[in-house]
């Protein structure tokens, strides 16, 4: 992203918008007003930039995990990576996954049965963790109209920035996988071929997603709850009986109390509607703030969770966890600097004060 081009236009289109409310039609006026906002007292502060630690990165390329680990097939990797995918959303193939993505892609298609769960911080590619695992396997499946896989979100706002990536993925497969996200802003009428081949390979109203099943359904808790007892979402469970391999369960911490409680029982009838048991499907749960670090319990407190939550069995659960690389601190330099600080500021701030306050700010990320 240009972050200046970004910054520039923000102010531009804020000042305009201001100076044509106040003085409409008033030209000389609105000048003066530019030139007050923009240059006397801004409108906006000056960006401020805050440099972060990079997450550890794999030896081997995107590439290598296909041709050297043998994670992830060469037809689907060169799909990914290809130049005709959009700038954004293509992981190129020189690209070096973070290292609790390539764990995460080599739990899920071990076919062990394992559920992930993701607890790497924000901006850590927790998304990259379960879906490109799933769309591998649904590629090499290659079974349509049934569902596959659902990724439940607690909010539609998430399924959303979502689509623009897996619209992109899912195009770019040779064997296009379908995908619908499926809310209460779903177009409840049945339109023309003509405008729903647009779209493709999204589905975008009910009676679409409820003639063709999406491989791929995004939806909320309470959306998934209609479609389990309402009639006319029952064509959509009879052609996916035991087709569903994959749940999602995306901010898991948002899951607490009464809520999980119902989302436990929930999870138990989806099962039961898609005609397959526990051990048939997979799970991966992502969180940037679940678990506490400083607990020397907390992995068996996650587990648990997760194991009443889902069904699954504890020793099934893998945690996964991203690491920050943190380079060392030179400690006569930084002492050096510090004494100069404290003496100008009057303060007595140590080394080991930084450190602490720094590793405080990591476990609330």
């Amino acid at each position: 992203m240009n972050y200046a081009k970004f910054y520039t236009s923000a102010e531009k289109k804020l000042i305009d918008s201001l100076v044509s409310i106040w003085f409409r039609g008033k030209a000389k006026e609105q000048t003066y007003m530019r030139y007050i906002l923009s240059k006397e007292e801004p409108l906006m502060a000056e960006p401020v930039f805050q440099s972060i630690f990079p997450w550890e990165s794999s030896k081997e390329t995107f590439g290598d995990h296909a041709s050297k680990l043998k994670i992830l097939s060469t037809s689907f990797v060169e799909a990914l990576s290809n130049e005709g995918v959009d700038e954004e959303q293509r992981f190129p193939i020189d690209r070096h996954p973070y290292k609790h993505q390539t764990k995460s892609w080599r739990t899920m298609l071990s076919g062990e049965d394992k559920t992930i769960v993701v607890t790497s911080g924000t901006g850590s590619g927790k998304t990259e963790c379960f879906m490109i695992p799933v769309l591998q396997d649904i590629a090499n499946r290659n079974e349509k109209d049934c569902v596959q896989a659902i990724f439940l979100y607690p909010l539609n706002a998430l399924m959303k920035s979502q689509q623009k990536r897996i619209h992109a993925w899912c195009n770019a497969l040779p064997n296009k996988i379908t995908y619908a996200i499926y809310n209460g802003d779903t177009e409840k009428s049945k339109k023309n071929k003509n405008f729903t081949e647009q779209y493709y390979p999204q589905l975008i109203t009910r009676p679409q997603i409820r003639e063709t099943p999406p491989q791929i359904l995004f939806t909320n808790p309470t959306m998934l709850n209609y479609m389990l007892v309402r009639s006319e979402d029952k064509e959509i469970l009879e052609k996916s009986q035991g087709k569903l391999k994959w749940i999602l369960l995306d901010e898991a911490h948002t899951y607490t109390g009464s809520s999980a409680a119902e989302l436990s029982l929930q999870l138990r009838r989806v099962l039961n509607a898609f005609g397959v048991t526990i051990d048939q499907v997979n799970f991966a749960v992502t969180s940037a703030t679940i678990g506490d670090e400083k607990d020397p319990n907390a992995d068996i407190k996650l587990k648990t969770f997760v194991s009443q939550l889902t069904g699954k069995p504890i020793d099934r659960i893998v945690i996964i966890g991203g690491k920050r690389i943190i380079p060392e601190i030179d400690n006569d330099k930084a002492q050096k600097a510090l004494d100069k600080l404290n003496i100008h500021f009057g303060t007595n701030v140590t080394i080991s004060d930084i450190e602490s306050t720094y590793k405080k700010c990591l476990r609330e990320e």
